[in-house]
């Protein structure tokens, strides 16, 4: 399990953090306590494995990248070039809002493996863990309570929820670089 979760880890890091845009499948799946979120589906085949630099190559078509694979995902020696692998990925529910610092550049920082119910009802089964993007707000919507902001991915919509977020996003403007701390779930499986 661990091993898969390295993996899950690298890839999805790279599904999130791909300068160029991969080709992504998705389907709607209704959650426990969110509603009907995204699934994304992206096909990879590994490239190259460095499990001292804790370094993977992915690759979709005729676009690569290396992804950094932290130590609490154990090592890579289960994780070879030519494994073709299938990430699984939402990203759904947004845990918190603040204004980042200033000078602030958009940027996608990833948190430790968590556990909670989240995401409890996802098909098959899904590791959750908490990331940080930077971004600039765009727009809030406070009567379907949409927000709209441009990241390193680049545009993105995401409903916000809670009424507490939802006053504190009250307070920004458009052009105010923030930050979204979210909950997001995903799974891997080998070919």
């Amino acid at each position: 399990m661990l091993k898969k979760m390295s993996l899950i880890f690298a890839v999805s890091l790279a599904v999130a953090g791909c300068a160029t845009d991969p080709i992504v499948t998705s389907q709607t799946v209704t959650v426990a306590g969110v509603g009907p979120v995204e699934v994304e589906q992206l096909d990879v085949e590994i490239v190259d494995v460095e499990p001292a630099e804790r370094m993977v190559v992915v690759r979709q078509g005729r676009q690569t990248w290396p992804v950094a694979v932290p130590e609490m995902f154990g090592n890579l020696q289960n994780i070879n070039a030519g494994d073709r692998v299938q990430i699984r990925r939402v990203e759904g529910v947004i845990l918190g809002l603040k204004r980042a610092r200033k000078g602030a550049k958009p940027a996608i920082i990833y948190t430790e493996a968590v556990s909670g119910p989240s995401f409890q009802n996802l098909p098959d089964k899904f590791v959750v863990r908490t990331l940080t993007v930077t971004a600039r707000l765009e727009s809030f919507d406070p009567a379907t309570g949409i927000a709209s902001y441009v990241g390193p991915a680049g545009p993105r919509t995401r409903t916000v929820s809670d009424p507490v977020i939802q006053n504190d996003i009250r307070r920004m403007k458009r052009g105010d670089m923030v930050e979204l701390t979210f909950a997001e779930g995903f799974h891997f499986q080998k070919y």
